[in-house]
């Protein structure tokens, strides 16, 4: 029970720091139009997304950005296959949108997730985002509650690498997610990628499992990526995943 009591310490902190941070950045921060917006995001030479984890900052208004992903994922008695999508766009100077389901097939919940911009850099590639996630049920016969998350996601990023990691707590399951990635720019088109996924939930062993990839500019709007997923910890899902993304990213002016 006062585990329990701690936890909803936690979440309420959590609200009150993301509700907050909107009221900040709308005093403290000066306005964009949206093409002022797009402009920049057109003149930063930004290094590739990460395959699944989130961009610790929003993207800019009129930016949208599409991760679609082909899984081969290998289990204890069969492989078997999956796709996976990641939407996200700025809805607002300092509000994100983002939309994923990461095994859209088995999963019963796809997310929808608000991302708020209360520290951003002047560039707009790095700083630090609360956020709040629903997670809705999307699949007939599972689980048919709808969960709300909380957490923050946090980048650190200029034209030759980027890190983001995220942090999110759903208080119903008492669970923990976390993911964090680095891209490295490794010549003019290619882009390394290293990623790390965790979950923790009370009373059992936590799940680790690392990413490794490589991503490949193909034109203005295009990023081919193929990786390879392994779990590391004594806890696993799955043996191995292998992942092939296509990555698209436009600007859409009005």
């Amino acid at each position: 029970m006062q585990f329990k009591k701690n936890i909803m310490k936690k979440v309420i902190m959590l609200l009150i720091l993301v509700f907050t941070s909107i009221t900040a950045s709308s005093q403290t921060n000066e306005p964009m139009n949206m093409k002022k917006d797009v402009k920049m995001s057109e003149n930063m030479d930004e290094v590739a997304h990460p395959f699944f984890s989130h961009m610790g900052v929003p993207e800019a208004v009129g930016v949208y950005s599409l991760r679609v992903s082909g899984l081969l994922t290998n289990t204890e008695d069969k492989k078997e296959g999956d796709f996976a999508f990641h939407f996200e766009t700025g809805l607002t100077n300092f509000i994100g949108l983002h939309i994923r389901n990461d095994g859209a097939l088995n999963n019963q919940h796809s997310e929808v997730m608000f991302q708020f911009a209360a520290i951003r850099s002047k560039d707009g590639m790095s700083g630090f985002s609360p956020l709040i996630e629903f997670e809705f049920p999307t699949k007939s016969g599972g689980d048919r509650h709808t969960n709300t998350l909380v957490g923050f996601t946090s980048a650190l990023a200029n034209s030759n690498y980027a890190i983001n990691q995220a942090l999110h707590f759903n208080p119903r399951e008492e669970e923990y997610e976390y993911n964090g990635s680095f891209v490295l720019r490794a010549g003019k088109i290619f882009f390394s990628v290293v990623e790390i996924f965790g979950k923790a939930v009370q009373g059992e062993l936590p799940v680790v499992s690392l990413l490794g990839g490589l991503k490949v500019k193909i034109s203005k709007t295009l990023i081919l990526g193929v990786a390879i997923q392994a779990p590391v910890s004594e806890s696993k899902d799955f043996k191995w995943q292998l992942v092939f993304q296509p990555d698209f990213e436009w600007i859409k002016m009005k």
